[in-house]
C-alpha cells in the first residue's frame, strides 16, 4: 500500500482531535470513577456525526472512508477509552442490517443509527462462549408469524442503553452453525430485560450487560438477512469490528506514548531529563515504532475493506498486532512514569487498565492467531 493521508484525513484528524480533547478527555477520569454511561459523550458523538462516519450518505452515513473512520475512533479513544469503546459497540450492533437488512430495515434502524438518533448494540456473547458462536445456547422458536427468544448473553456494551440489539439465536440447534439466525430485538420488547451490569477493571464507562431473553417475542419481519445465516454473518461483522478495535489500540497507544514523552522530557535525575539517558531513549523509540506499525497495519486493513478486497487477515493482524503493542507500549510508559506510574492521580494508571481489554474483545490475541494461520495455510 503506497499510503499518504488525503486533505480529508488530515482535516478529519483534526476536526475529530480538537472536539475529543476539548469535551472527552476532561471528564474521562470521572467516567472512569463513576463507572456511569457517559450519555453526554454519546450524544456529542451523534452531533459529530461520528456514529456512521464511513457509511453511505444516502443511507444516512457520512460517506468517508474506512482510513478516516479507524483515524476518528484513534482520537476519540485516545481522549476516553470507554468512549471509544461504546463508538465501536454501536457499529457493531448495526452492522448485521447493513450487510444483510432489506430495504425496510435500513430506513427503520439503520438510517437512525447512522445519523445518530438510535444506539445499537451487538448481542453474541454467551456465559458459556464467547469465541465459539457455535456454542449458542439462545434459541428462537418460530410461533405464527413471530418467533419466541429464550437465552442470556453477556458482555453486551450498551445493552441495557441502546435502542435495538441485533440478537443472534439458534432457530434450529440440530444444525450447529447452520441454524444460527440474527434478530432486531427494540428496547422494552417485553420478554428482554437486562441483568447484571459488570463491575470491570478498565473502560469502566463503557456500561456493558447480561441480557435476559424469557419468551421474548419478535415478529418475524425482524429476521436480518436468511434463517440460519447468522454465523456467517456474525463473523463477517466481528472482522469489520476488529479494524475498529485495532484502531482503539492506536488511539490508548498514542495516548501513552505522549505522556511518557512528556514526562521523561520534564523528569529530572542526576542533574538532567530521564529522556536524556539512553536506556529510556531507546525505550521511547522501541514504542514509537511499535506505534506506528500498528498503525499502518490498520491502515492496511481499512483499505483493504474500502477496495472491496479480503481483509479478513489482514484485520486479525492489525488486531492482534495492535493490541499486544498496546499492551508494551502503555506497560513501558508506566515505567517510565516510575512509582508515579502506579498513582490513580496520574492517567498512565487509567490507560494500563483500559488497555488490557483490546487482547480480550473482539476474539483474543489466541483467536486471532488461529485465523491468521488458517487463512495463511490456506494460501500456500
Amino acid at each position: 500500500m503506497n499510503f499518504k493521508y488525503t486533505d480529508d484525513q488530515i482535516e478529519i484528524r483534526r476536526m475529530v482531535r480538537d472536539w475529543a480533547q476539548g469535551s472527552l478527555a476532561p471528564r474521562a477520569e470521572e467516567v472512569d470513577k463513576t463507572q456511569e454511561f457517559p450519555w453526554d459523550n454519546v450524544k456529542g458523538l451523534m452531533e459529530q456525526d461520528l456514529m456512521g462516519i464511513a457509511y453511505d450518505e444516502e443511507l444516512g452515513g457520512g460517506g468517508a472512508d474506512a482510513i478516516s473512520e479507524a483515524i476518528a475512533m484513534e482520537e476519540v479513544t485516545a481522549a476516553c477509552a470507554a468512549t471509544g469503546s461504546i463508538m465501536t459497540g454501536h457499529y457493531l450492533g448495526f452492522d448485521a442490517i447493513y450487510l444483510a437488512g432489506n430495504e425496510e430495515q435500513k430506513e427503520k434502524w439503520l438510517r437512525p443509527a447512522l445519523e445518530g438518533e438510535k444506539l445499537a448494540a451487538f448481542c453474541l456473547t454467551e456465559p458459556a462462549g464467547g469465541s465459539d458462536p457455535t456454542a449458542t445456547r439462545t434459541t428462537a422458536v418460530e410461533d405464527g408469524d413471530d418467533y419466541v427468544i429464550n437465552g442470556v448473553k453477556h458482555f453486551i456494551t450498551s445493552g441495557a442503553e441502546a435502542d435495538f440489539l441485533t440478537v443472534f439465536a439458534m432457530t434450529d440447534r440440530s444444525k450447529g452453525r447452520d441454524g444460527l439466525t440474527c434478530f432486531v430485538v427494540e428496547k422494552g420488547t417485553p420478554g428482554m430485560t437486562p441483568g447484571a451490569c459488570d463491575d470491570k477493571m478498565g473502560i469502566r464507562g463503557a456500561l456493558t450487560w447480561e441480557m435476559v431473553f424469557e419468551d421474548c417475542r419478535v415478529p418475524k419481519e425482524n429476521i436480518v438477512g436468511e434463517i440460519g445465516k447468522g454465523y456467517r454473518l456474525a463473523l463477517d461483522v466481528i472482522d469489520r469490528g476488529r479494524i475498529g478495535i485495532a484502531a482503539m489500540c492506536i488511539g490508548v497507544s498514542q495516548r501513552a506514548f505522549d505522556l511518557a514523552v512528556k514526562y521523561a522530557k520534564e523528569r529530572e535525575v542526576f542533574g538532567r531529563p530521564i529522556s536524556k539517558f539512553q536506556g529510556i531513549a531507546w525505550m521511547i523509540a522501541d514504542m514509537g515504532t511499535q506505534l506506528e506499525a500498528a498503525r499502518m497495519l490498520t491502515y492496511y486493513a481499512a483499505d483493504l475493506k474500502d477496495r472491496g478486497e479480503n481483509f479478513s487477515k489482514v484485520a486479525s493482524m492489525a488486531k492482534v498486532f495492535g493490541a499486544e503493542s498496546a499492551h508494551k507500549i502503555v506497560t513501558t510508559a508506566l515505567q517510565i512514569h516510575g512509582g508515579y506510574g502506579y498513582m490513580k492521580e496520574y492517567e498512565i494508571e487509567r490507560l494500563y487498565r483500559d488497555q488490557r481489554i483490546l487482547e480480550l474483545f473482539e476474539g483474543t490475541s489466541q483467536i486471532q492467531r488461529i485465523v491468521i494461520s488458517g487463512q495463511i495455510l490456506r494460501e500456500n
